[in-house]
Formats: C-alpha cells, sequence, structure tokens
C-alpha cells in the first residue's frame, strides 16, 4: 500500500441525489489529498450513460422546500451538479471511476456506451481489490 490515502466508495443508485453526495464527498477527499476510486453498480451504472449524464437534476427529498432551494440553487449557480463537480476533480486529484462489468453486461452497455467520466469497466474483483487496497470504504 502506498502512503496515499486511498477511498473506496461503491455507489449503488442513479439517483441525482445520490450522485450529488458523491460528488460532494469525493471534493473534501481530493481537497485532503486522498486518491478516489470510484465502483458504480445497480443503477448507478445506468446513470452514467453518454445519453443519461446531464439530464437527471431532480432533487428528491421528503422535504418539498428542500428539494426547491437545492434546485434554485443549481440554476442560479450556487450549487454545481455532480457531473460538472466530479469531471473538475478528476482533473485536479486522483479520481477515477469504473462501472461494474457484470451490471454493463446484463443491461447491453458496453465501453462505448459510458460518458467520458468513466474510466472503465471492471469485476467485482477489482472492486474487491480497490477495498483490500483501500484506507476507507463507504457505501452509498
Amino acid at each position: 500500500m502506498s502512503d496515499e490515502t486511498i477511498i473506496t466508495v461503491l455507489i449503488k443508485s442513479g439517483t441525482f441525489n445520490d450522485f450529488q453526495t458523491l460528488a460532494l464527498l469525493t471534493s473534501g477527499f481530493v481537497a485532503a489529498d486522498f486518491e478516489v476510486r470510484i465502483f458504480a453498480m445497480n443503477d448507478a451504472v445506468y446513470a452514467l450513460r453518454k445519453d443519461q449524464v446531464g439530464t437527471d437534476t431532480i432533487v428528491r427529498s421528503h422535504f418539498p422546500e428542500f428539494s426547491d432551494k437545492f434546485s434554485d440553487s443549481l440554476n442560479d449557480g450556487k450549487a454545481i451538479p455532480w457531473w460538472k463537480l466530479l469531471a473538475d476533480l478528476k482533473e485536479f486529484g486522483e479520481v477515477t471511476i469504473n462501472v461494474c462489468a457484470l451490471v454493463a453486461d446484463v443491461v447491453g452497455l458496453e465501453e462505448d456506451d459510458f460518458h467520458e467520466l468513466v474510466d472503465g469497466i471492471a469485476g467485482v474483483a477489482n472492486f474487491a481489490a480497490d477495498v483490500d487496497d483501500s484506507d476507507f470504504t463507504i457505501s452509498l
């Protein structure tokens, strides 16, 4: 293991809220100079398609007032949507995003189907190796 702190994040949901949380957490990790390895499973894989990224800006909450305020902050530039934030973070820090090979295969997706944020398609064994190599693992 390197001297660098490594964080592995598993994201399973493709909702805007979960990806926004992922991006905000990743911004803190990059600011702390951590390496971040993201592994997408389930419908998070589908959310990373090139024809999907940037289309879902629905803030879902049990509190409609929160949803309205957060949506307004995205529209007026106070908040950065997750896909823009992750793109910036990949430029400034060591951030990789892999999607689950099994899920991609099951739903008929190939590497060309994914947005440029995605570094590759990887199996669960790759994720397990990342977890083993990591200092911390987070599941969203």
